[in-house]
């Protein structure tokens, strides 16, 4: 199912891919690192708007809600969708720790997976990223694949 998901997701970003001068792997890392220390600066901060300001609006966002009772249920959002939920809804107060950080360059694209604690629910679980520049070179989340736990 994982690997449907990724694949699903990466199946969706190639259309997306559209700059003309790929930079070098290393130069994607190198952005996809510094980009997603502003990515936990801004979780960190509780700042919603500052993370609703990093997804691109045609990202794609999937989250798989696990609940004992209910069971597990899938959520598909754009990043449109997902700002005006990051905007609306405060961040925790207690920001989540993410560790086990590692990057991988696929294509045009840089996967940031790490393991994602939620300190004020209690529970870790995986989060993979999936960042990309723009003409600009500004980074941008175009998909994201996550699971919160419900207790």
């Amino acid at each position: 199912m994982k690997r449907l998901l990724l694949l699903s997701l990466l199946t969706a970003l190639t259309g997306a891919s559209a700059q003309t001068n790929k930079p070098s792997d290393a130069q994607l890392l190198a952005g996809a690192k510094t980009f997603f220390a502003e990515y936990l600066a801004a979780h960190a901060a509780n700042d919603g708007k500052r993370v609703a300001s990093l997804y691109h609006d045609s990202a794609r966002i999937i989250v798989t809600r696990q609940s004992a009772t209910t069971g597990n249920r899938t959520l598909e959002l754009t990043g449109a969708q997902y700002k005006k939920l990051a905007v609306s809804v405060p961040l925790t107060e207690t920001p989540d720790r993410y560790f086990n950080v590692s990057y991988q360059v696929k294509g045009a694209f840089v996967q940031i997976s790490a393991q994602r604690q939620s300190l004020s629910r209690g529970y870790t679980a995986p989060n993979i990223l999936f960042v990309q520049p723009d003409a600009a070179g500004r980074f941008w989340i175009m998909a994201e694949q996550g699971v919160q736990v419900v207790k």
